[in-house]
């Protein structure tokens, strides 16, 4: 049975990510073998230095007191005696094996628990050379025992020493030859305790790990399900942020959770903007089909025939504003729409504008002022500035109360054209008003009153200022008006476009 594509997509990803906790496992391995052999090895070695210090002491504290006692009975045969008795007893009582020998190398005494003879017992040409160098000789290695039918490891030990015999100096090679039990036993016991001890670590690392490995990876898959039920279109289920607070995924979740409430965001603007636009292309279509049909089939009477044509010509400009805002929405987003730079006058974009509401603004009784204002000569783009006027023209046909006044203001500042557009009505509330430029933002009353509109007017609004290096700003009281003011830059046109006549006023409509 074929694997679903999903569980395909996430196969390569696992085995990668399951492969990346086996190389953390085998680092932590690593680390912990290293780290165990250092511990092992310092403390095996500083506990054989201390064994090596206490081993030798004894032989050192016999050695002094030989020669104290030489420095005591000069005439005393120290052989004869002395020297056999404090070889017995030391050996006796530390537990190690003594030897005596000449500076020629010859064993002269032995301690009574060797039982071996000195006779025939020697020093190897390497320890003699060592004792007549540095006064002392000091090895664990087979060389240095002297009864060689014990296997077990010894410490041999050698210090050189002078005495007064017979009255007169002779100096002799103490040797000793200790048994490791000790060393032998510890080196043994803390192998064994830093391996259990390095093993229980390393078993817990390891337990630790692969308990976050799981919970990493169950966290991944609860991730990847959610995201994968998102990228169908489902937004049931979320990550829950609040879920995750301080926790290693924290970040990566509410960065998700961010991107998911876009696109969620995203998906129902575009199905809302999908719905109106077909609305909004929708009716002024049936309009003008219905009104040309009328015409065409001698139902609309003759003497009315240039009113229901003008309506048409209305809808035909409302409808073409509609898809110029939708084509320059596009070329917005790409970043490829140019201005074309012309004198003109704005008093004559706005009478136009009003024009084609002149039969929504009669029904609602709305007055207009201002259109006879002195004109006001800019230098912009006529086209897109037109648009500018229409969407803020259209945003306070929408909204003016009924009986209400909708009025313009034209003036010039020593920087800037200023062109307002003002109606009253209900108003922007404070926390509402940063966001009327928003993209498909619709306020709560603009919810209300305007059910069809695509929610963009004032998103390519701002957008065409901008290009123009110009401002708008809004004013607003609730229950009272609305204003939009729009500041042009003052730019001076070149010499071929400016005029030496005003051209033609055209007259505003009288209300």
């Amino acid at each position: 049975m074929e694997q679903p594509e999903s569980k395909k997509v996430q196969k390569k990803p696992q085995k990668k990510l399951y492969r990346n906790h086996v190389a953390q496992i085998l680092l932590l391995v690593f680390v912990a073998i290293v780290t165990a052999f250092s511990v092992m090895g310092y403390g095996i070695s500083r506990y054989k230095r201390d064994y090596y210090a206490s081993a030798t002491r004894s032989c050192n504290v016999m050695v002094a007191d030989l020669v104290k006692h030489g420095e005591d009975f000069p005439n005393e045969n120290m052989l004869a005696y002395y020297i056999p008795y404090s070889m017995n007893s030391t050996a006796a009582s530390v537990g190690t094996y003594l030897y005596l020998f000449n500076t020629d190398g010859q064993c002269i005494l032995c301690s009574a628990n060797t039982g071996q003879e000195a006779d025939g017992l020697t020093l190897s040409v390497e320890m003699l050379h060592a004792m007549k160098e540095k006064g002392t000789y000091l090895t664990d290695r087979s060389s240095g025992k002297f009864n060689r039918s014990i296997a077990e490891p010894m410490l041999c030990n050698g210090s050189a020493f002078t005495i007064q015999q017979d009255g007169r100096e002779q100096t002799y090679y103490l040797f000793a030859n200790i048994y490791t039990h000790a060393l032998n036993n510890y080196v043994t016991d803390f192998i064994l305790v830093t391996v259990l001890i390095s093993l229980a670590v390393l078993a817990i690392a390891i337990a630790m790990e692969m308990h976050i490995i799981l919970q990493r990876a169950k966290q991944r898959e609860q991730i990847i399900q959610v995201l994968q039920l998102n990228a169908r279109g489902d937004y049931t289920k979320k990550l829950q942020p609040e879920q995750w607070v301080g926790s290693e995924m924290e970040p990566l979740v509410t960065v998700l959770d961010s991107l998911v409430r876009q696109a969620e965001r995203a998906e129902s603007y575009s199905k809302q903007f999908v719905s109106n636009v077909s609305h909004e292309l929708r009716t002024p279509m049936t309009i003008i089909s219905g009104f040309v049909e009328g015409i065409l089939d001698g139902t609309v009477p003759r003497n009315k025939r240039m009113e229901y044509l003008s309506i048409v010509s209305q809808e035909m400009q409302r409808l073409k504003m509609l898809v110029t805002s939708m084509l320059n929405l596009t070329k917005f987003d790409a970043g490829t729409i140019q201005i074309n730079y012309q004198m003109f006058t704005m008093n004559d974009t706005a009478f136009r504008t009003v024009l084609m509401f002149e039969n929504r603004l009669e029904k609602r009784h709305i007055s207009v002022e201002g259109l006879d204002a002195p004109p006001l000569r800019v230098y912009a783009d006529p086209d897109l500035m037109g648009q500018v006027v229409y969407n803020l023209v259209e945003n306070a046909v929408k909204f003016v109360n009924e009986s209400g006044t909708i009025s313009f203001r034209f003036e010039s500042s020593d920087h800037d054209w200023i062109f307002a557009v003002r109606n009253t009505g209900n108003g922007i509330s404070k926390e509402e008003l940063p966001r009327i430029f928003e993209r498909f933002y619709k306020s709560d009353a603009s919810r209300s009153q305007d059910k069809t509109g695509l929610g963009l007017g004032l998103d390519i609004t701002k957008q065409i200022i901008h290009l123009h290096h110009a401002q708008i700003s809004v004013r607003s009281e609730e229950h009272v008006y609305t204003e939009f003011e729009v500041r042009l830059p003052q730019i001076k046109p070149p010499h071929s476009e400016q005029e030496s006549e005003e051209t033609p006023r055209l007259q505003p409509p009288t209300q």
